[in-house]
């Protein structure tokens, strides 16, 4: 389990690999984070909900990117 300050880490390890790379899939991001995919997939809608984040669907495949509020933090 991911404390509170492991989480603000994780956070700011999503918002820094989606500023180098936007648009990744929870697949890329969970291999490059060493995290559970469904874990991270969940992660990833709290982010989007508080609005650090935004996604879209293209094809099969949500991917992310960093919103207005993610291109501040790192």
């Amino acid at each position: 389990m991911i404390d509170v300050m492991g989480q603000d880490k994780l956070t700011e390890k999503i918002i820094k690999l989606l500023r180098e790379d936007p648009g990744q899939s929870v697949k890329e991001l969970a291999r490059k984070l060493g995290v559970n995919r469904i874990f991270l997939s969940g992660y990833l809608k709290a982010l989007e909900s508080q609005g650090y984040i935004r996604s879209k669907q293209i094809g099969p495949a949500r991917v992310y990117f960093n919103s207005d509020r993610g291109r501040g933090r790192t």
